[in-house]
């Protein structure tokens, strides 16, 4: 707690000891003027000698006082105990009214404003009780100035109760109207960022699809037209490698396409709802194949257990990352070879190691850098990491992923 907050405490429980001490102080102003202005609560007026009855309204008077500090918590235990002093024995209402004006406050209920209204119509009873008190003084002239007082004092307390509850609540209406304002806006503000979002990610869709889709829809369909052509003038080696083309053009447009429906329709849900599921080792395989049909030679190590069963974005992330570093190595090693290790088990993480030879004579720039870079981003959305290393004669990539034990059924 700081400084500033364990100050504005105790300012709050300083003024509320203030108020709560003004309300008992008054309370026992208006006990006395009630205990005055009923003659039968004096022995002797003359001497001001008071009687057994007015022993007992002024004992339970101050009784009632001590319940003041706790008129929030127990508004209804007030009205009932200054309701019972007030009409049956015939004391002041003051009590009372400090609960009904918390309760009308609270009221929500039919039965409550019930409550409020008989609370009420009791004030109003105890001020004819007094009135009727007065009206049996010898002293025509003081009964009459008491008689006034007693009306100010019962519908100014009256008028003071609907005042104070009336703006209460209007006070907290306006509050609660307020922080209802508050909520709209942020929901407004925060639909307006996601339908700004999405209007981003359907102009980035269009994009794609109207440029980098559209030219590989030509290069497939060219493809496909040089092959047709070939047959009428037959090469082995140029059919393989047309008919390799074609395919990796063919699955470039499929994953293209798979992923504009992915920002269109799932947004920000894209690692819920995959653009290509995983297929655990075949998919590697499929990968290590496609990299030895472009002519990389590999030399894997893998020891991975568990890895068909392994959650759906870790394998997706296996195989991306893969796929980049892969990638990387056709573009950067001289003789094309690339040394692969794959390592893990549930529990225990999984570790990926690329390392192939890199040409120490050319200065190497880092490429465009959107590749590790690219596999870093990916590596960190899981939680792990990647490290590359340029070793005298080698670059090798290092990347290391969580692999979280799943857990067992009791």
């Amino acid at each position: 707690m700081t400084a500033t907050t364990k100050k504005n405490r105790w300012w709050s429980i300083l003024a509320q000891t203030v108020a709560i001490s003004a309300m008992m102080f008054t309370g026992f102003l208006v006990s006395m003027l009630a205990i005055l202005t009923a003659p039968e609560n004096f022995a002797d007026v003359a001497q001001m000698e008071l009687s057994d009855l007015g022993a007992i309204r002024f004992l339970i008077a101050i009784l009632l006082l001590l319940f003041i500090p706790w008129y929030r918590k127990i508004p209804l235990v007030l009205m009932i105990a200054g309701g019972f002093y007030a009409v049956i024995i015939q004391g002041d209402p003051y009590v009372m009214a400090i609960g009904l004006t918390v309760w009308m406050v609270r009221a929500e209920h039919r039965w409550q404003w019930i409550v409020a209204g008989a609370s009420l119509f009791g004030i109003v009873i105890n001020i004819g009780w007094h009135i009727l008190a007065l009206l049996r003084m010898p002293d025509g002239a003081a009964a009459q100035a008491y008689i006034v007082a007693v009306l100010t004092v019962g519908f100014l307390a009256v008028a003071i109760v609907l005042a104070t509850s009336i703006l209460t609540r209007q006070r907290r209406r306006i509050e609660q109207a307020d922080a209802t304002v508050e909520a709209v806006e942020h929901d407004r503000d925060t639909i307006s960022t996601q339908m700004t979002r999405q209007t981003e990610r359907e102009h980035l869709a269009r994009e794609v699809h109207d440029t980098l889709a559209q030219r590989l829809t030509a290069l497939s369909l060219q493809t496909g037209q040089m092959q047709n052509q070939l047959a009428q003038y037959p090469d082995a080696d140029l059919s393989t490698a047309l008919k390799a083309t074609k395919q990796y053009s063919d699955q470039a447009l499929r994953d293209l396409r798979n992923l504009v429906s992915t920002l269109r329709e799932h947004g920000e849900e894209e690692t819920a709802v995959p653009s290509v599921a995983p297929d655990g080792f075949h998919d590697l395989k499929r990968l290590f194949d496609d990299a030895s049909d472009q002519g990389l030679v590999l030399y894997p190590l893998i020891v991975l257990n568990g890895y068909d069963t392994a959650p759906d974005e870790l394998q997706r992330a296996v195989v991306r990352i893969t796929q980049e570093a892969l990638t990387n190595v056709m573009r950067h090693s001289p003789d094309q070879t690339v040394q692969l290790r794959f390592e893990g088990q549930p529990g225990e993480g999984l570790l990926m190691e690329f390392m192939n030879r890199r040409d120490t004579q050319a200065q190497f720039d880092g490429g465009s850098g959107t590749g590790v870079l690219g596999i870093t981003e990916r590596a960190a959305l899981l939680g792990g990491n990647a490290h590359a290393e340029f070793l005298p004669e080698h670059f090798r990539l290092t990347v290391r992923l969580p692999w979280f034990q799943e857990p067992t059924a009791q």
